[in-house]
This record gives C-alpha cells, structure tokens and sequence, in this order.
C-alpha cells in the first residue's frame, strides 16, 4: 500500500524532493503529495483520509490535533528541530513601521482557517501583548501579499527565507521577525497509521536517508534550481536549518501548549492528547 505523504512545495521540504526527484526509493511505495495550502490544509486531509502523513508546521498541528478531538489525529516524530523564523510583512507604504505598532490592532491575512500563518498571529499577538487580532482568508502566500497590497489586510506571517525573494522585489515590505522555541516541523498520522510499526519506522528511515542524500554537494544548487531561491537566501537558510526524522521532545511540546492555551488558540489540551510515540 503506497503512503501518501503531503508536504509544502518549499525549501523545507527539498530532501524528500531531492529524493523522489532521483528515483532513489522508488521501491518505497511512497508518493510526495504537494500541498501549497499549508498545515491547516494538511490536517484536513489526513483527517478525511487524503493523506496518511502529513509533515506540519508543529503550533498549526498541535493546533489541528485541538480542533479535531473527535478524530486519532496525532504527532508522532520531529522532522526540523531547528525554530522556524515567521516574517511579519506589510506593503510597501504601510503605515506600520515596527511590531510594536502592532500592538494597537492589525488584521492578519491568513491562508485558511486554523493554519499556521493564523496560530502564528495569535501566538504574536499574546506574547507581544498586541490588541486581539482580526483575520482575512486570503489563500496561499502570493494571495496573502496580493491581499496586503489591496488593503484587504494590514500584515501576514509566513516563513522568512520565503518571503525574501518578495522584499527583493518590492512586493511586501519585512516588518520584523516572530520565532517561536520549539521544532519547526512534525509529522503528523492518525492512530493506527502510527501503531503500525514496521510502516512509520520503515517511513522515519527513509526519511532519514533522504535527508543525509540531500545534505551533499549538490543541496544549494537544488533548492536554487528546483524551488528558484537565491543562493544567498538559501546558504543562510542552511546555516540555521537542522534536519531530524528523530522522535518528539515533549518537553517542547509542552511549551507549544502553553503558548497556544495562552493565546486563546487551544484549551485543555494535554502532551498525552497530541503526541503518541511510534
């Protein structure tokens, strides 16, 4: 039975690109499903049977494992370890000039509800003490920039090696950065899919190798090549980035819940009701 695996078409996911581009596991029976929508999209998915795994933004997952209580939605291994950086950016005549100014009301593009670009605001606003927040849906990120360009929202969140090519071309204007403590990325599965041993091992191995096949001479010239990033903005990405098909902290899960509970997102959610360990 092939695994169906979804992921965002972004520098993120380049190892298991780079793989599959390859053919390297082509006895695997596993197929890349790409999914420009994001977590929230991706939880969806995976819960309506779509998609056996997902690889998530982790606070948009936790997220989604709060918003579906009723499914065996859960997190069952780390992929990035590294924080991800959130890039906060507005168009270029905004009248905001700093996060701070923020802090008295904003509406926030997202891409859809319950995603990672929507938990990020509220997790923003809650840290920053910011005015609570409103949301626009406005679709994958060239909808979120076409979005603040057209007034339809003040300011949007999305992952900051991303958004440099737009600054470059003076599409948005960067407003400053968000960068929560916890993993970048999670795998997500439900229940039985993570009770089957030999399927989620034989899946983190693969992972794992394509991940260490990635790493080699020919990594910054893919991403540039198949993902069209600058060579700059991928070295620096690269520096910061730590790949892992390893298990879960979760210790830094805890703390993705108590961030999010704090900032209205999930409540009465325990470590035990999201991870279950392989």
């Amino acid at each position: 039975m092939v695994l169906r695996v979804g992921c965002v078409p972004e520098h993120f996911s380049a190892p298991l690109m780079y793989a599959v581009d390859n053919g390297m596991f082509l006895d695997e029976r596993i197929e890349l499903v790409e999914c420009k929508l994001g977590t929230g999209d991706m939880v969806k998915r995976v819960v309506a049977g779509e998609l056996d795994v997902a690889i998530c933004v982790t606070e948009g997952l936790v997220a989604g494992i709060g918003n579906n209580r009723d499914t065996q939605l859960r997190l069952f291994g780390t992929y990035v370890d590294s924080p991800l950086p959130w890039a906060v950016s507005v168009k270029q005549d905004s009248k905001y000039c700093s996060l701070d100014d923020l802090a008295f009301g904003a509406t926030f593009g997202i891409s859809r509800k319950g995603s990672g670009s929507q938990v990020m605001a509220q997790y923003a606003s809650s840290q920053y003490e910011w005015k609570e927040p409103q949301f626009a849906v406005l679709g994958d990120v060239n909808g979120l920039i076409e979005g603040v360009q057209t007034s339809q929202a003040d300011a949007f969140l999305w992952e900051r090696t991303t958004m440099q090519r737009h600054y470059s071309r003076q599409q948005v204007r960067y407003l400053g950065t968000v960068r929560p403590p916890w993993p970048a990325f999670s795998l997500a599965a439900l229940s039985p899919l993570i009770s089957d041993h030999k399927r989620i091992v034989g899946f983190l191995e693969w992972v794992q190798k394509a991940i260490e096949d990635f790493m080699g001479e020919r990594r910054i010239e893919y991403v540039c090549e198949r993902l069209g990033y600058g060579e700059e903005d991928v070295k620096g990405w690269l520096e910061y980035v730590r790949f892992s098909a390893g298990e879960v902290d979760c210790g830094k899960i805890d703390k993705v819940l108590k961030a999010l509970e704090k900032a209205g997102v999930v409540k009465d959610l325990a470590v035990s009701d999201v991870v279950l360990k392989p």
